[in-house]
């Protein structure tokens, strides 16, 4: 029961990120990948997985991630703020570095679905 509390909500939080996305200048891929992970969590709640979906999903949030992590680090070292900060065209690693943490949160929860899947395949085979 507790996993498919946490799932409706991750379900609703993950959609409305996509929803703030759409006045994004990049809206198409960052709604695009906000609401595979609602779908992905959304079918989870009902106890469906497709690891055909899911696998690769895993595998283009870890790929963008990293591809990201440079603008993590030069964010880092630099005295800026992720938040109240607008980018600039000399600070692109503010933006970047705020995708590639929405790209991390993403990450997790679909982690979290692969956990529930192979959890509860193994009760089932028990």
């Amino acid at each position: 029961m507790l996993y498919k509390i946490v799932n409706v909500l991750l379900t609703l939080l993950f959609a409305l990120f996509a929803y703030f996305q759409l006045n994004d200048p990049d809206a198409i891929t960052w709604a695009f990948l906000y609401g595979f992970v609602a779908i992905m969590i959304g079918m989870a709640t009902f106890n469906r997985f497709n690891l055909a979906f899911l696998i690769p999903g895993i595998s283009i949030f870890t790929l963008y991630f990293f591809y990201l992590t440079p603008s993590i680090l030069d964010w880092i070292v630099s005295d800026d703020s992720l938040v109240g900060v607008e980018m600039t065209d000399d600070k692109p690693y503010i933006e970047r570095t705020r995708e590639a943490f929405g790209l991390l949160m993403g990450l997790v929860v679909l982690l979290f679905v692969l956990f529930q899947q192979t959890t509860r395949k193994k009760k089932v085979l028990q």
